[in-house]
């Protein structure tokens, strides 16, 4: 399985209820992805997302189906990632 990281920009308005709707998304939250963290984050981007997908399709359509209609997304920045050290315990 591969893991993203979605940047986000938002409305600075819309910003605390695109937090809300964030975090109350499913471990699964789309067929084939498995949601590890949504997070703040500060500079040029917002909020983040990092999850794991079976395959880019499934990261592709997560992104375009549930992450960017959201009131107030403005951008979603998609990065694939490969981690060097997993400092995380994955389940």
């Amino acid at each position: 399985m591969n893991k993203y990281f979605v940047l986000l920009k938002t409305d600075a308005t819309r910003t605390k209820d695109i937090t809300q709707k964030l975090r109350k998304l499913p471990e699964q939250p789309y067929h084939g992805v498995r949601l590890y963290y949504t997070m703040n984050c500060f500079g040029n981007w917002d909020l983040a997302i990092w999850f794991e997908a079976e395959n880019q399709d499934y990261a592709h359509d997560f992104v375009n189906d549930k992450i960017r209609p959201i009131p107030g997304v403005l951008e979603a920045y998609t990065v694939p990632t490969t981690p060097i050290k997993e400092y995380v315990n994955w389940k």
